[in-house]
């Protein structure tokens, strides 16, 4: 997997303690096409902290055209935002 670290728009779901569960996600591919993924597993959720910044990083497994295939999805806690880590 490479670094991608794009933005997506993302539908959680986050429970009593406020941890967020990523659900799907959306973002734009090379050709300007926009592609919905639903996440079918999330393998692991690893918190790191990196910089001083406060992250939960998503290991996860969908189907994208048809291929299976494993990414990490990354949600920045103090900036409330997501982004497609690696892919």
């Amino acid at each position: 997997m490479k670094i991608v670290a794009k933005p997506v728009d993302m539908i959680a779901t986050f429970s009593v303690q406020g941890k967020p569960t990523p659900y799907k996600f959306r973002y734009e591919d090379r050709s300007g096409r926009r592609i919905e993924v639903r996440i079918d597993k999330i393998i692991s959720a690893d918190s790191r902290k990196l910089a001083g910044i406060d992250s939960i990083v998503y290991t996860c497994q969908s189907e994208i055209d048809q291929t299976l295939r494993i990414f990490e999805l990354k949600y920045i806690v103090g900036q409330c935002r997501w982004e497609l880590y690696k892919a």
